[in-house]
């Protein structure tokens, strides 16, 4: 079996290189490849390489996951994962034929997403510390987020030059490193202004040069983990008791748009959606948001 263990090497620079998917991407699809193989090598009396990915194998592999108590959801991007795997594995003539295709994948209902009210991103970005140098960062960054509806690898991959402060349009590149630009509201403007005079400089290595806009304290880019890690922190210190993720904040920059009567294209456009359907989450958002009004306001309820 160590044969499929090259494979799967080759599979990720082949998605890497080829597909040109994103950072995220790439490593959630390796570790589901990684997680299938797992239960590959549990196979111990198949030994040929074909008859691991038999349409039974697959379906067997779905039923494993599933006495795991994995999520549908989650199911179905594994099988997203092997099916692209597999595909590729066809294209080098490893296998023969891809039974992905016929896999019956479990059902997933529409989930919609948690987002602020207003009064609760207010709440949010005026939580942070400005007396220290990673509070006026991490307000900056947050106001920005907001401002531009950015998603966590957006920001985190931001650089200074990113920022054209003169036009107030930031640079961003999103999913497969598609490139787009989007306006910066004022405040996040003045918050940025700020950030690089009073915080950014106190986070700077004097060892390590780099380009990027927003900093740890040992001067290196900012991950998404330490994002996401200052949001938990500062969300409790705000006392805001809704289980929000940093893809909330994004997700509130969207349901505000579209309450206050935004287009859905150009929201689509904002968002860096490449398909309307991806967009048209947030209209049923907004119809939660209306029936709200109507039974705290309406007579005839």
């Amino acid at each position: 079996m160590e044969n499929l263990v090259d494979l799967v090497y080759r599979f990720k620079d082949y998605i890497f290189s080829e597909r040109k998917l994103a950072e995220n991407t790439i490593d959630s699809y390796y570790n589901d490849i990684m997680q299938f193989y797992e239960y590959l090598i549990s196979l111990s009396e198949i030994n040929n390489i074909e008859d691991l990915f038999k349409i039974e194998i697959l379906d067997d592999y779905i039923i494993y996951l599933s006495n795991k108590e994995i999520e549908n959801r989650s199911i179905v991007r594994k099988l997203s994962a092997i099916s692209l795997f597999l595909k590729f594995l066809k294209i080098e003539e490893i296998i023969k034929e891809n039974p992905s295709y016929l896999v019956t994948r479990p059902k997933i209902g529409k989930k919609l997403p948690v987002y602020l009210n207003l009064e609760e991103v207010e709440k949010f970005i005026n939580s942070f510390n400005l007396t220290k140098s990673e509070g006026i960062r991490d307000k900056a960054l947050f106001e920005l987020m907001y401002s531009c509806g950015l998603r966590v690898s957006e920001i985190s991959g931001l650089n200074i030059g990113s920022v054209y402060f003169k036009e107030r349009v930031l640079q961003v590149f999103g999913k497969g490193s598609k490139e787009r630009y989007v306006p910066i509201g004022e405040r996040a403007i003045t918050e940025l202004e700020n950030y690089l005079s009073k915080g950014r400089p106190f986070l700077v290595s004097k060892t390590k040069k780099t380009e990027a806009l927003f900093l740890n304290f040992r001067g290196e880019r900012l991950t998404r983990k330490g994002i996401w890690k200052n949001l938990k922190i500062n969300a409790k210190l705000a006392g805001i008791e809704k289980n929000f993720t940093v893809h909330s904040i994004r997700h509130s920059f969207a349901t505000h748009l579209i309450q206050n009567g935004a287009d859905l294209r150009g929201v689509q456009s904002l968002l860096g959606h490449k398909n309307i359907s991806t967009t048209e989450i947030y209209t049923h958002l907004d119809l939660t948001y209306i029936k709200e009004i109507y039974q705290k306001f309406h007579s005839h309820k």
